[in-house]
C-alpha cells in the first residue's frame, strides 16, 4: 500500500522571496522520516480550489508562519499584529474545516494551532507582551531560540504521545489562545499559564503551540506527534480509497 499523502500550505511571503511559495523543509522532512508524502498546496488567491486539493490527501498539517487576520475571529488588530496573510488564512481555514468535515486527521504547529482554534469559534491574545503582562518571553530568533517548560494534562493525547516526563519546548510566537473553540481541551500549558497545546479527540484534530519540526532531529520524544499523523492518515486511507 502506498504511503499515505499530507497536505501542507506554502505560500509568498513578500518579506523574504516575492514569486516564490516556500515552506520551511522541515516539515517536509519530518512528515517524510514519519512514513508520509508531503503535497505542498500553492496559495493562489482562490481559497474555493481547497477543494481540489481535499480529495488528493489523507491528513493535513496546518504548519507556523505570520499573524492569523484579527477579522477571521471578529476583532481589530492591535499595533503589535504588523504581518498578515488573508488569503492564506482562507486556504488554511478552507482545508481544516473540509478535512474535519471528511474525518481526516488534522495536526497544527504554532500559528497552526490558532488557525485551527479560529477556524471552529475560538479567538486569540494577539500580542502576549501588551495584552498579558507578565507572561514568559514567547518570541525567538530564528537561530537562537528560547525554551521554556510545558505541563502536559494527564490522559490526554498529548501525554500519551510525549510521556509524563518533564517537557521543554522551543518557542516562537507572540500570540496564543484566549477563548478556546467550542469541542477542544487544552492539553499542555507553558509555565506562566499560556495554552501550549490543544485537542479534540472526536473529530482527530491536535496541535502544539511549538515547533517540534526543528526538534525531532534530535529530539526522538518528538517524532511520535508526525509519526501519529501518519499513521492515522495511513488508517483513513485504508478505509476509504479502493
Amino acid at each position: 500500500m502506498s504511503k499515505p499523502v499530507i497536505g501542507l500550505v506554502a505560500a509568498e511571503d513578500p518579506r523574504i522571496a516575492p514569486d516564490k511559495h516556500m515552506v520551511n523543509t522541515a516539515y517536509l522532512q519530518a512528515l517524510i522520516a514519519a512514513g508520509a508524502t508531503p503535497l505542498v498546496i500553492p496559495v493562489d488567491g482562490d481559497a474555493d480550489r481547497a477543494t481540489e486539493y481535499l480529495p488528493l490527501l489523507d491528513g493535513l498539517l496546518v504548519p507556523g508562519g505570520e499573524d492569523v487576520t484579527p477579522s477571521f475571529y471578529g476583532q481589530a488588530p492591535v499595533p503589535q499584529v504588523v504581518y498578515t496573510y488573508a488569503e492564506k488564512d482562507r486556504m488554511d481555514l478552507a482545508l481544516v474545516r473540509m478535512a474535519a468535515e471528511a474525518g481526516l486527521p488534522v495536526f497544527g504547529i504554532c500559528r497552526g494551532l490558532q488557525v485551527i482554534n479560529v477556524c471552529f469559534g475560538g479567538t486569540l491574545i494577539q500580542d502576549l507582551p501588551s495584552q498579558r503582562p507578565g507572561s514568559l518571553v514567547h518570541t525567538s530568533d530564528k537561530d537562537a531560540p528560547r525554551t521554556h517548560g510545558a505541563r502536559l494534562v494527564p490522559g490526554s493525547l498529548m501525554d500519551r504521545l510525549l510521556g509524563s516526563e518533564p517537557l521543554t519546548v522551543n518557542t516562537y510566537h507572540h500570540q496564543a489562545v484566549d477563548i478556546l473553540a467550542p469541542g477542544f481541551s487544552i492539553t499542555a500549558y507553558g509555565e506562566d499559564g499560556v495554552v501550549e497545546a490543544i485537542e479534540d479527540e472526536a473529530r482527530n484534530i491536535y496541535a502544539v503551540q511549538w515547533h517540534p519540526e526543528r526538534m525531532v532531529a534530535a529530539q526522538p520524544r518528538f517524532r511520535p506527534l508526525f509519526r501519529f499523523l501518519a499513521e492515522e492518515a495511513a488508517a483513513w486511507r485504508k478505509a476509504h480509497r479502493h
